[in-house]
């Protein structure tokens, strides 16, 4: 018999602290969800691989490329994914102003980028493209852009990438941007438009380690409710990463007290009302 014909077992003291040790070790992140939320999520996994107990499976992770994989798929389950389009709209005004102040420069480089980092299913990434898009080519419409998001959860990358959304999330963004960059698919579905999609990519990654990540050179980077995952010895290191990748003048927008106890002498807190954001300096 199954277990999904049976009774779940419990996650006890002792196995969900090994579970929790492995997440620190292996993937870099703390879960603060209730035990009961992290037991439903692991119980999932038991259910899908037709497991009998959590020893079971706690006794797959080696440092095969397997259990990699299951850790991946637990990770999907235990991260927190949830968004939407103009979550912050402050965030998205002031980006709006920060395009305006930087297409007075005598040298706008070789065009715009921006990176979305824990861009969950897109709805953030797509958001700043929309506010990219509109403002450039009211000004300068020959200049080129590119948006990049990361996220640590394969499925919210997977959703990004087709660029499909329910018309209830589609019903969060403004009237105007609405109209310009998103189109019907069916009754159910909304898509963003092609003007904006191709130009959005998106790639699994763990902020862990973004020191390898191979791209830099971004106008703006996001990073906004995120850091709650890792120490927070990590999490001002991923900040320090996250401004070394910014360009000469780049603007980093944070959530908000994610900056606690942070520092650093190549950035200057940015004047924005609502908005936890820094402007690195010019060399």
């Amino acid at each position: 018999m199954s277990l999904a014909a049976r009774q779940q077992p419990h996650l006890n003291g002792r196995q969900f602290q090994l579970l929790m040790q492995q997440l620190q070790r292996r993937a870099g992140i703390r879960i603060e969800s209730p035990q009961g939320v992290i037991e439903g999520c692991v119980g999932e996994r038991l259910r899908a691989l037709e497991l009998t107990d959590y020893d079971e499976y706690l006794a797959l992770f080696d440092d095969s490329i397997s259990a990699r994989a299951e850790w991946l798929a637990l990770i999907d389950l235990l991260t927190v994914k949830e968004t939407r389009f103009f979550r912050q709209p402050a965030a998205l005004d002031a980006v709006a102003d920060y395009i305006d102040q930087w297409l007075q420069r005598d040298d706008t480089g070789n065009g715009f980028s921006f990176w979305s980092a824990g861009c969950s299913a897109g709805q953030e990434l797509y958001s700043i493209a929309m506010v990219v898009e509109q403002r450039l080519r009211a000004r300068e419409p020959w200049l080129e852009w590119h948006g990049i998001g990361t996220d640590l959860s394969f499925g919210a990358i997977t959703e990004a990438q087709q660029g499909h959304y329910r018309e209830g999330a589609i019903a969060r963004i403004p009237a105007h941007f609405r109209r310009a960059y998103t189109r019907r698919v069916n009754s159910e579905l909304w898509a963003i438009a092609d003007d904006i999609r191709p130009r959005c990519h998106f790639f699994h990654s763990n902020l862990l380690h973004v020191n390898d990540a191979p791209f830099a050179d971004f106008n703006i980077v996001f990073c906004q409710n995120v850091l709650i995952y890792f120490e927070r010895e990590a999490q001002l290191w991923i900040i320090d990463q996250l401004c070394d990748r910014l360009r000469s003048g780049g603007l980093l927008v944070l959530g908000a007290g994610e900056d606690l106890g942070w520092s650093n002498p190549r950035m200057q807190r940015a004047a924005w009302p609502g908005v936890t954001a820094y402007k690195k300096l010019e060399v």
